[in-house]
């Protein structure tokens, strides 16, 4: 009788879930954790086994001719578009503006510049038609500026004249149109041009400047003159429009000088018709000369 007892109560701790029942199941686990971790290379291998194989990279210098290709490619087709659109008759010279000009037409600086209209504006050099258009005598600076789609704007600043000048006796005979510098404008007959007749001073010469320098002095203090002559000692002679001579000596204190005409010219009143000069050279006592 005692030992179905002992049967039975190893069958209650059995049954209970607690004690060794208990130790037995997380054991179990552990068992079957264990297992699982046992079992994680063949896994591993199986994952290899499934994973893509990846590719090689090409080497350097294949990659290096693939980019060759493609940029021979590339330049081909922009040197074929570039050779197509420098043929292309949208962009050859259709109109030459000129701006700027006063003394020249528009007529002469377009045929000084000789712009071809059959070439392409974009590719056209613009050095030469610069040059071209400033060996006029009249043109001092020139801009080019291209317009699209095929537009050339010329811009010229021209010379200002200063002076006529009478050509020397070896030249062919007459009188030349000068700027400031002594650049020759224009050669012909004095009564084409208004300006006054500057004689003992050549235009190549160092004191030339300085002379129409002087002009520029009578004509601020309201003296107009027709004709300022250079004597060998460096006086200045003046005549104006009225003829009436002004012996003005050095160009020292002209100003000074110039100021003066014009309250002696109003003080004399009609008497000023038998003048024939004032005598300026002594500012501080000036001259009456009558005829």
């Amino acid at each position: 009788m005692e030992r179905p007892a002992a049967s039975g109560c190893r069958r209650i701790r059995r049954g209970d879930g607690f004690g060794a029942a208990g130790t037995e199941g997380a054991g179990g686990r552990r068992r079957a954790a264990g297992g699982g971790a046992r079992s994680q290379p063949g896994l591993a291998r199986v994952r290899r086994a499934v994973r893509p194989t990846q590719r090689r990279r090409p080497p350097l210098r294949a990659r290096l001719k693939a980019a060759s290709l493609v940029l021979a490619v590339l330049a081909g087709l922009a040197a074929y578009g570039g050779f197509r659109l420098a043929e292309w008759p949208g962009f050859e010279v259709q109109r030459v503006i000129v701006t700027g000009n006063g003394h020249l037409s528009a007529e002469q600086v377009v045929a000084a510049a000789a712009v071809p209209h059959d070439r392409n504006l974009w590719l056209l050099p613009l050095g030469p038609v610069r040059r071209r258009v400033e060996s006029l005598p009249w043109v001092a600076h020139v801009r080019l500026a291209r317009r699209p789609p095929a537009f050339l704007r010329i811009e010229v600043t021209e010379r200002v004249p200063a002076a006529v000048v009478p050509l020397d006796a070896g030249a062919a005979p007459g009188f030349a149109l000068v700027d400031p510098g002594g650049h020759v404008l224009e050669r012909g007959e004095r009564k084409l041009w208004g300006y006054p007749l500057v004689r003992g001073a050549a235009p190549g010469a160092a004191n030339f400047p300085r002379v129409i320098a002087d002009l520029e002095t009578l004509a601020t203090e309201g003296v107009r003159v027709r004709e300022l002559d250079v004597t060998p000692l460096g006086e200045l002679v003046a005549v104006t429009y009225t003829r009436l001579r002004l012996d003005l000596g050095d160009d020292e204190d002209l100003s000074h000088k110039a100021s003066l005409v014009n309250p002696i010219i109003a003080r004399l009143g009609r008497r000023v018709a038998g003048v024939a000069a004032l005598d300026l050279r002594a500012p501080g006592t000036p001259v009456v000369v009558y005829r």
